[in-house]
């Protein structure tokens, strides 16, 4: 069994403490929002550790990020100050200025990545399977087109030129996907008598020179296997994920946001 990496043990453990420092009137928010289109209706998780059942998250989510979590990041406004007051005026209207890209200490539009691994297979107690690639995302950038200041939040979308899509981006629905992953999501399947398992997600800027495509090449994935939207990625690929030896092979620097749920 891999020994689970350290952005890992750091996630969960700056979440833990968050949790504890919170009124608990007042839940914690992670950095990290996982938004699922769900059943009967859409569910965002953004308190840690927050109890899904299996059909809340069956289908692929989508993210946004806590502005406070971008420190290296100029957005195009400042309404979600400390992140980017400091960098540049607000607009006549108080309103992000459409059109405008966040861009990073190089001056270049961040792109980001998310993945989903259960740590807890087959059981807690003996998670001999342990990690679980549950879903790998990339290519995603910050919707900065509608900025929201009251929740602080901004929004994940993939770039149209990578996901082929149309000209234009528009803010997308909570809980709708854009892009091609490159490991599609696998819902939630604890075994009937096992006590939950914790669901983690993890977001990083990707590194220059770092694509969807780079990915694909590190994982092996460049021939048959993948498929349309990454849903032909075996359990055999899936299974004891070394995610330590993944973020050394891409040069993964700092997780940014993260978030997990029990399922």
């Amino acid at each position: 069994m891999p020994k689970q990496a350290s952005s890992i043990t750091t996630l969960l453990s700056s979440l833990s403490v968050l949790a504890k420092a919170t009124n608990p009137s007042r839940p914690a928010r992670a950095s990290l929002r996982i938004h699922f289109p769900g059943s009967p209706s859409p569910t965002t998780v953004s308190t840690p550790g927050t109890p899904l059942t299996k059909d809340a998250a069956a289908l692929p989510p989508s993210y946004s990020i806590s502005a406070t979590a971008l420190s290296n990041i100029t957005l195009p406004n400042c309404d979600l100050s400390p992140v980017s007051s400091h960098h540049s005026s607000p607009s006549s209207s108080g309103h992000s200025r459409r059109g405008s890209e966040a861009n990073n200490a190089a001056g270049q539009v961040p792109h980001y990545m998310v993945i989903c691994l259960d740590l807890d297979p087959p059981f807690p107690s003996f998670p001999v399977l342990a990690p679980i690639l549950h879903s790998l995302e990339a290519d995603l950038r910050l919707v900065t087109e509608e900025l929201d200041a009251d929740e602080g939040y901004i929004y994940l979308t993939a770039d149209e030129e990578e996901a082929g899509g149309s000209e234009g981006i528009s803010h997308p629905p909570r809980g709708e996907r854009r892009t091609k992953p490159v490991v599609g999501y696998m819902g939630p399947k604890p075994p009937g008598v096992s006590s939950p398992h914790r669901y983690v997600f993890l977001c990083w800027e990707q590194p220059e020179g770092v694509t969807g495509q780079k990915v694909r090449e590190v994982l092996g994935l460049n021939n048959d296997e993948g498929g349309e939207e990454g849903e032909d990625v075996g359990l055999a690929k899936r299974v004891r994920w070394d995610q330590d030896g993944f973020e050394r092979m891409l040069g993964l620097g700092d997780v940014v946001a993260g978030n997990y749920f029990v399922c």
